[in-house]
């Protein structure tokens, strides 16, 4: 049974996040009949899965006295602690059914995704002075990064996708083991000076922020990341899939591995096409190549349902070089106000179908 505070946080993910990724009802029943959760709640990106377990004080319990209350947490951690270290070992059997994310489909968990643990506690008397890792005690045992609720949304506000999350808490991670509670860190280069009390609301965010990419057109990003993150919402009503799987879902996991720089060329491009097609002009509007990650996608400006040949685009893109997934994404502009966009693919290398 989903509490409040899990609804809470599961509402919060699927509004930052992407429903298809989502996955809250994690409750099954081993081989002697004992019913077991793998977490409170998962974000799937099918190679990586973030597995967070939530730790609710309840509120008539809750006293103005913080030694008390870090008593409370302290407990809450040996716990999560271990149901944690339970969940990875869950994923990593094999053994699990399938789980239904927030849209309702039933997906399997990949056994060998990378598993990142996180602990997230609601109890707002304890604000600042908490435990930012839990260390482990044994040589089995893991290190996991803790932080409060509020923390964890102020880090979905200045992070953008579920890829950056994944990577700002591996970097928070060994952060704090190379640091442990530093009082104050200084980052600087040619362009940027940062300077951030860690502990102090979730601020290391803006100095992985910093060192991955600069401060200066931070805002500019965030307003590319909004409209990248409308665009997604929208994206299962507007698939057509060259495959047998017709489904949105492998695109949802595809455009969840984007960082800020794909992000950005992407929602230029989807503008252009719509600006061409709100003009008459219904061509190829640009293209978007990555040679690390094998894809290719065309934004095709276009109306009355026309999709250009897939064939005929493979081919225009093998003249750049070999790629594994090729997505077309057509852009229509159909009244005054309103747009629409279609998405049809093709995944040579069967990597997202797979997932």
């Amino acid at each position: 049974m989903v509490n409040d505070s899990e609804r809470i946080l599961n509402a919060f993910s699927e509004l930052y996040f992407f429903k298809e990724l989502v996955q809250n009802n994690l409750h099954f029943i081993t081989e002697d009949s004992t019913e077991k959760e793998v977490a409170d709640l998962i974000i799937n990106a099918g190679d990586f899965i973030i597995a967070i377990q939530l730790k609710a004080r309840n509120e008539n319990d809750q006293t103005d006295d913080l030694t008390r209350e870090l008593k409370w947490l302290t407990s809450k951690c040996k716990t999560a602690k271990k149901q944690v270290k339970d969940s990875v070992a869950y994923i990593k059997s094999g053994q699990l059914p399938s789980f239904e994310n927030a849209r309702n489909k039933p997906i399997f968990l990949n056994s060998t995704a990378e598993v990142l643990p996180l602990v997230v506690f609601m109890n707002e008397n304890i604000k600042e002075n908490y435990p930012h890792v839990l260390y482990r005690h044994s040589e089995d045992g893991m290190d996991i990064n803790c932080m409060s609720y509020a923390d964890f949304q102020q880090m979905c506000k200045i992070l953008f996708t579920p890829i950056e999350i994944k990577e700002y808490l591996e970097w928070r991670l060994q952060f704090y083991k190379n640091n442990r509670d530093v009082d104050i860190s200084i980052f600087l280069n040619e362009s940027t000076h940062v300077f951030v009390r860690p502990t102090h609301g979730e601020a290391l965010s803006y100095q992985f922020v910093a060192e991955q990419y600069g401060l200066e057109e931070n805002e500019t990003e965030r307003i590319y990341a909004s409209a990248f993150t409308d665009m997604l919402h929208e994206l299962p009503d507007n698939v057509v899939v060259e495959s047998e799987k017709d489904s949105s879902y492998p695109l949802i996991l595809f455009f969840a591995h984007f960082n800020r720089q794909e992000i950005k060329g992407y929602v230029e491009r989807v503008n252009k096409a719509l600006r061409m097609a709100k003009e008459g002009t219904y061509n190829i509007a640009g293209s978007l190549r990555n040679i690390e990650q094998k894809y290719v996608i065309f934004f095709i400006s276009t109306h009355d349902g026309y999709v250009i040949d897939m064939n005929a685009l493979s081919d225009l893109a093998h003249e750049k070089g070999d790629f594994e997934l090729l997505i077309q994404v057509l852009c229509y502009w159909e009244s005054s106000d309103r747009y629409r966009m279609d998405f049809c693919f093709r995944d040579c290398a069967d990597r997202y179908l797979s997932l």
